[in-house]
């Protein structure tokens, strides 16, 4: 292992500087890629969370959470942040929703993918017809997850249904309205899709919810189409007001396809094609990220702008020379006429 250890270290030594930024970076993209992911819960109560550990308990407003007494610091901290996120979850899907949960908070995920039929890598569980949520501060991988993140987005699981007349939807909905609601940049999602669009090909929505079921790179492309196409849904109009018309055609009952037609004047297959066809473009950086392209295309714009201020200056400069010029010219023929010699130049 030693002998290992001394050789990666001469080789990343030899490594030119982009070389060893390029591989940094794909490193950072494979921990975020790696990271365990929140999923939602079918109905029934979640088994295997060590939840009969969390018999602290504090309340705001209608939300009761109960925590391990080991994470009261963390446990306070998502407290004050509650009511902003509520707030912000129901002006997204323009709704005045039932703010009653009820969330537990325990130190680790234990063996939740036995207990509640949910992948092991899932780090938060919702069942949205209790209000009830479950997110551990520990991976169950052992690390430490980024639980506040995973609250939002089992928050928004409770609220979609409820703000959706509490109907059953397409899992790829359910996921990508969550995802897409946390409102945070996944450097992970975007080359999880990137991958997917310049590789095996994006799923079509009717298998992406196939796909949650599937390994972790499946589900990882899964989670990022979803999100991705949601996003193009709520900004589709630039306001959001045609997603926002979406969900109070579901609430009307009209039947999830029928809602689109009805607030995008547009099918789901006409709108699934307009977001795929407008892939390649969003993502054209990923081929040259992976040929180590990029870092050099990085620097290309700088160039050009230091260029075009050196051809600026040198134009500036070449100007200014042609007017002083100019101004002794016509004052030595000014000098001239007074002196009655600069005559014949008139003539």
């Amino acid at each position: 292992m030693q002998n290992e250890a001394g050789t990666m270290k001469g080789d990343a030594k030899r490594m030119s500087p982009w070389r060893r930024w390029l591989a940094a970076l794909t490193v950072f993209f494979a921990v975020f890629i790696a990271a365990p992911q929140p999923a939602s819960a079918d109905p029934g109560r979640a088994v295997g969370w060590e939840i009969e550990t969390a018999t602290a308990r504090v309340g705001v407003g209608r939300v009761q959470l109960h925590y391990d007494p080991k994470l009261r610091e963390d446990a306070f901290a998502l407290v004050d942040e509650l009511p902003t996120w509520w707030s912000e979850i129901e002006q997204a899907l323009s709704s005045d929703l039932d703010d009653e949960l009820s969330i537990h908070f325990v130190t680790h995920a234990g063996r939740s993918a036995q207990a509640t039929g949910m992948p092991e890598w899932a780090k938060g569980v919702a069942n949205p017809k209790r209000g009830e949520i479950i997110i551990s501060y520990h991976a169950p991988d052992g690390s430490v997850s980024d639980f506040a993140t995973t609250l939002r987005h089992e928050m928004v699981h409770v609220a979609l249904y409820r703000a959706a007349g509490e109907r059953s939807l397409p899992r790829w909905f359910q996921e990508g309205v969550a995802e897409s609601l946390t409102e945070e940049i996944d450097f992970g999602r975007a080359e999880a899709l990137a991958s997917a669009v310049f590789g095996a090909g994006v799923p079509e929505l009717a298998k992406i919810d196939e796909a949650f079921a599937g390994d972790q790179r499946q589900a990882g492309v899964a989670y990022a189409a979803a999100r991705d196409f949601v996003s193009f849904l709520r900004y589709y109009d630039g306001g959001g007001n045609m997603f926002k018309r979406l969900l109070s055609e579901l609430r009307n009952d009209h039947g999830f396809e029928a809602s689109f037609l009805r607030a995008y004047d547009a099918t789901l297959p006409e709108l699934e094609s307009q977001w795929r066809e407008g892939l390649l473009g969003r993502f054209f950086w990923y081929p040259l990220l992976a040929t180590g392209t990029l870092p050099f295309m990085l620097f290309v714009p700088v160039g050009l702008v230091a260029w075009i201020r050196k051809r600026r200056a040198y134009r500036a400069g070449l100007a200014r020379m042609e007017a002083e010029e100019a101004a002794e010219t016509l004052a030595r023929s000014e000098a001239l006429r007074r002196a009655g010699l600069g005559s014949q130049w008139w003539h």
